[in-house]
């Protein structure tokens, strides 16, 4: 059978874990000293770089922020614009509406007087015609019956006067 020392595998040798510890002493003086400043040196720098990008980045969100505000104001002034535009243009409308339809209601009311005036003149006319009708019928009548024409200018004065007393009594 092999003899097989167990215990003194599984226990190190003293001397070996002296040197051992010393070499691990020296390896950490050695990093402390050359190793340890500029690795320092890497971090500090690495989180001054980090602190920069947050400020740099809560600068550009608050520089955002300020935008966006400033874009919302400018959208609501350009919609008061745009409502005072429309208001305007419906008022302006209105206006040229009702200056319209006065226009029109003046248009027709002189257009109503002129056909009622036209009318009016014609039937005028034509009421002086029928009386100049009517003299001429009762003159030829009353020289077809009397057989005189002589006295032609005074029988047009009496129907004349006729006509105009039947007017006066008519009216």
């Amino acid at each position: 059978m092999i003899e097989v020392d167990i215990i003194g595998q599984l226990v190190p040798n003293p001397l070996t874990m002296i040197v051992q510890l010393c070499s691990t002493l020296v390896l950490f003086l050695l990093a402390k000293i050359f190793l340890w400043p500029s690795v320092s040196k890497f971090l500090d720098a690495r989180s001054e770089k980090m602190q920069s990008d947050l400020n740099e980045s809560e600068k550009a969100k608050q520089d955002a922020f300020a935008d966006r505000q400033k874009a919302l104001e400018q959208l609501n002034e350009a919609s008061d614009k745009a409502d005072q535009i429309v208001s305007a243009a419906v008022k302006q409308a209105k206006e040229e509406k009702a200056g319209i339809l006065a226009q029109a209601d003046r248009e027709a009311s002189a257009a109503r007087k002129k056909a009622h005036d036209q009318i009016e003149a014609e039937r005028q006319a034509m009421y002086d015609d029928m009386k100049r009708e009517m003299v001429e019928v009762a003159l030829a009548a009353a020289g077809k019956l009397l057989g005189e024409q002589k006295s032609e200018e005074l029988d047009r004065d009496a129907i004349d006067a006729f006509v105009k007393d039947a007017d006066s009594y008519g009216e």
